[in-house]
C-alpha cells in the first residue's frame, strides 16, 4: 500500500481530507450520538431496574 502523501508530515496536505469540513454534518453526527447513547443508557437502566426487583 505505501503513503498517501509525498512527505510523511502535515505540512504537504493541502486542504480539507473529511468531505463534511465546513458543513452541519459533524454537528449533526454529534447530536445523533448523543441521542442513540442517552436512548441506550435509558433502556439499560430501565431493564436492570426490572431484573433487580424481581430478583428481590
Amino acid at each position: 500500500m505505501g503513503f498517501p502523501f509525498e512527505q510523511g508530515t502535515w505540512e504537504g496536505v493541502s486542504g480539507a481530507i473529511f468531505m463534511g469540513f465546513g458543513t452541519a454534518t459533524p454537528g449533526i453526527f454529534t447530536l445523533i450520538a448523543i441521542v442513540v447513547s442517552v436512548v441506550l443508557l435509558a433502556v439499560g437502566q430501565k431493564t436492570e431496574a426490572a431484573k433487580y426487583r424481581d430478583h428481590k
